[in-house]
């Protein structure tokens, strides 16, 4: 990455009236001190201070404050490929505006921004590798193991399309458009079913520490591996909390419930 590259878009996007904020480099997480997307300005001065020392720092676009939504459309997972159900929902006429802002992931799937004045939502696997956002994005030139985020077709923020209604409509909770029936409920639900859905729900700052420590201490309860627990445990912390608790905090987490559990205290 070019030298003061993400200070230069910083400083642009804030002229434009976004509000961003820094994230640790080759990472998505923010800063020590720094509280995540709720911290994102458009204070020029502000800016300047995080990004300054830290040249290489990523980028982070706070959404709601710019009626802004992201399509997140991954395919690193063979189970979970968004283009096909980009395809599949195509093919039901459902598509999206292939003429606004996207751009390319370090991962190599799309982010397509779009227009949308609503509640703020973060919905994951809407679609089997689909993803909708409307709180917070790594945006250009953030860059994850040397892979860029880069804008395609040299398209910017400007060039934004409004949400389509059968995406608005999915956000409000209208029917699924691939056709999958929701058969589950909540009395059929078994003890790891009840986990899956505690862990997608995440928390917020003041309980992150305990609500962690549970997850953890759940994770052992089911049997799961310490290595699978630890791995989970960082997935869960990028993923579930907001903001993300330091990586050495989840470790001192794990290693005193890998105690306890050792100790064979349940």
């Amino acid at each position: 990455m070019k030298e003061f590259a993400t200070l230069d878009k910083a400083i642009e996007l804030a002229q434009q009236g976004y509000a961003v904020y820094p994230l640790i480099e080759n990472m998505k997480k923010p800063p020590k001190g720094v509280a995540g997307y709720q911290a994102a300005t458009n204070d020029q001065n502000t800016i300047f201070a995080w990004f300054e020392n830290h040249p290489a720092y990523n980028l982070g676009l706070r959404l709601d404050l710019s009626d802004l939504l992201v399509v997140d459309v991954d395919m690193h997972d063979p189970t979970k490929n968004g283009r096909a159900s980009l395809e599949q929902l195509s093919k039901q006429g459902l598509t999206l505006p292939s003429d606004t802002f996207i751009e390319q992931t370090a991962n190599g799937g799309l982010h397509y921004f779009l227009k949308y004045v609503g509640t703020k939502v973060r919905k994951i696997d809407v679609w089997p590798g689909i993803d909708l956002l409307s709180d917070f994005t790594v945006i250009a030139p953030s860059e994850i193991n040397g892979k860029p985020y880069q804008a395609i077709d040299g398209r910017t923020l400007a060039d934004v399309k409004p949400a389509p209604k059968w995406l608005i409509d999915k956000l409000v909770g209208q029917k699924n458009e691939l056709g999958v029936r929701t058969r589950c409920t909540t009395h059929q639900k078994k003890y790891t079913g009840r986990l899956l859905d505690e862990l997608v729900t995440g928390t917020t700052q003041g309980n992150r520490n305990a609500w962690l420590t549970k997850i953890a201490g759940r994770m052992f309860g089911v049997g799961a591996d310490p290595k699978t627990v630890y791995n989970m445990l960082s997935v869960i912390n990028d993923s579930f909390v907001d903001p993300a608790l330091p990586s050495k905090e989840v470790n001192v987490i794990f290693q005193s419930i890998l105690k306890r559990e050792s100790k064979g205290v349940h």
